[in-house]
């Protein structure tokens, strides 16, 4: 068989960029690498993105990715940070990848808040009115104490200035599963049998350590977890990060 081809899943509010330093280290070690773009987040930030974005689900991600995996001729490695860890569980369960590394991968339906920070998040969303009708974009001083909270300032601006908005009901569909009709994050495990590494920063305020772990023990002998030390929600843009991208790759070669 060819070498193995690499699909690179981006997380909410972002493009493939946020996944570039991975995906570069993959390329030069010679693996066919993808970045595709979720809908409508190659679009300037304008009326045009906002009025196609509303509504949008995780699902409709997942059948676009669905649809450029079945393009290739072979089944994909995902490496997903966040929404795109979770889309790779889905993935996952239509038995359309070969394994998936997850970075700080979004929950799945059932996992439930372990800390109180998480609450606090939770708490927030609620007090700000029917939020999955609209396209939310990003509060600096939010997504600083949740996901950047490892960097330097002048870095957290930075990433945060380059974030867009996104689709309030993919937001819903990730902070209330209870409440979501469809059960688009539920997992269907005697489908999901692709290997799956959890890679959790121990510093991620969005989904800590302690939750991922409850996440990745539903998968049993599928998953494996490694919580990384000192590292937040956005850990494969931090300094360091060739040794993160080395521990994806010693995962893969083994499979």
């Amino acid at each position: 068989m060819s070498e193995k081809v690499i699909v690179f899943l981006h997380g909410t509010n972002a493009t493939s960029w946020t996944l570039d330093p991975i995906r570069h280290f993959f390329e030069a070690e010679g693996y066919t690498c993808h970045s595709p773009v979720y809908r409508f987040h190659d679009l300037p930030e304008g009326e045009e993105r906002t009025q196609a974005l509303k509504g949008v689900s995780i699902a409709d991600y997942v059948a676009d990715i669905a649809a450029f995996i079945e393009t290739l001729e072979q089944k994909p490695i995902v490496i997903g940070h966040s929404l795109g860890g979770l889309i790779g569980q889905l993935l996952s369960a239509r038995e359309l990848i070969e394994a998936g590394v997850l970075i700080n991968s979004s929950i799945i339906n059932g996992t439930v808040p372990t800390t109180e920070m998480e609450r606090a998040l939770g708490k927030m969303f609620m007090s700000a009115g029917p939020f999955w009708e609209d396209v939310p974009g990003q509060d600096f001083d939010l997504l600083a104490a949740y996901g950047l909270n490892t960097m330097p300032v002048e870095q957290q601006h930075d990433i945060c200035d380059r974030l867009g908005t996104e689709s309030g009901q993919v937001l819903f569909e990730l902070f209330f599963w209870m409440y979501d009709v469809n059960q688009t994050t539920r997992i269907d495990f005697t489908r999901a049998t692709a290997p799956l590494l959890f890679l959790s920063g121990s510093e991620d305020k969005v989904v800590p350590p302690t939750t991922a772990k409850t996440m990745a023990d539903r998968y049993g002998t599928r998953a494996t977890f490694i919580e990384v030390p000192g590292r937040c929600h956005y850990m494969q843009l931090e300094e360091g990060r060739e040794k993160l991208a080395q521990h994806c790759l010693e995962w893969i070669r083994a499979l």
